[in-house]
Parts: structure tokens; C-alpha cells; sequence
């Protein structure tokens, strides 16, 4: 990404909500929800910005023991560019020294899996499947099981 493309991760801010909700499929709800959890306390959600484009988001879930970095996106056109680094990063950046962070990888997802790793990020052996509903892309509503594995990094 060239000077001009800079990305800048930052958290959620409320003037944001209703622009990247328009860039939602009707019905998803999820930035949203993510506010509704930030304002509790509960999560984080970082969004990656190029210019005034949104383009990809992270959501930091202090629920989990240890805090959680959960539905990393980046949009399909900026994939590859560093985004997803940038939001692990920003993410890392919000931790205390010595506490951990982790992610969970799906067992299909072998590119982010290995991005996570290439970041430090350590295979627990801890396996978990979840079903759950989501809206697509073109506002359909569907089912997915996902099957991840736990990684941990311990924050320096």
C-alpha cells in the first residue's frame, strides 16, 4: 500500500456507526451490535480506515479469558495489503505487557493461519466448532459451523 492508501486502525467511534452500517447488507446488524458491546465495555471493535473508506475491522472481546481478537475482516480488494496485520497489531497495542491475546483460526483457513503465526501467535491444541447465523453479502441469511483452533500470544 503506497503512501497516498496509508491505513489507519482506530476504535469505533460513534459519528462512524451509521456510515459503515450503510455499507452492510440490510439486516446484518453488526457494527451495531459491536457498538452496543463497546459501549458496555465488553469489546473493542477496531476499524481499518483508508481515507474514508472503512475497510476492514476487528473485534477485541475482553469477555474471553484470555481477551480475544474475533471476526478479523478485511474487505476482498484490500486482502493482502497489510490490513489485517495493521488491525492485529492496533489490537496487540491495547494489551497490558504480559497479559495474552488470542485468536481463534478456522481449520480451513490455512492464509490466516499463517498470518497469525508469522505475528507470533502459538497453536493451543484447544478445538472448538460453532454453528451460528449470519447475513451474507447480499442480505441472505445463513448457517455456518466453523471449526477453529485456539492461538495465544503472550504481549511483551
Amino acid at each position: 500500500m503506497d503512501a497516498t492508501h496509508r491505513v489507519d486502525v482506530r476504535e469505533l467511534a460513534e459519528r462512524d456507526v451509521e456510515l459503515i452500517a450503510r455499507t452492510e447488507p440490510e439486516g446484518k446488524g453488526f457494527v451495531e451490535a459491536m457498538w452496543r458491546l463497546q459501549q458496555e465495555g465488553l469489546s473493542l471493535l477496531l476499524v481499518a480506515w483508508v481515507g474514508a473508506d472503512p475497510v476492514g475491522s476487528g473485534q477485541l472481546d475482553w469477555r474471553s479469558t484470555p481477551p480475544e481478537l474475533k471476526n478479523l475482516h478485511v474487505d476482498a480488494r484490500h486482502r493482502g495489503s497489510g490490513i489485517g496485520t495493521s488491525i492485529i497489531r492496533e489490537a496487540e497495542i491495547r494489551m497490558q505487557p504480559g497479559s495474552s491475546l488470542a485468536v481463534g483460526v478456522g481449520l480451513d483457513n490455512p492464509r490466516a493461519r499463517a498470518l497469525y503465526e508469522r505475528l507470533g501467535y502459538s497453536a493451543t491444541g484447544e478445538i472448538s466448532t460453532t454453528t451460528y447465523e449470519y447475513v451474507d453479502d447480499g442480505g441472505t441469511r445463513r448457517q455456518a459451523t466453523e471449526t477453529d483452533e485456539l492461538l495465544v500470544k503472550s504481549i511483551r
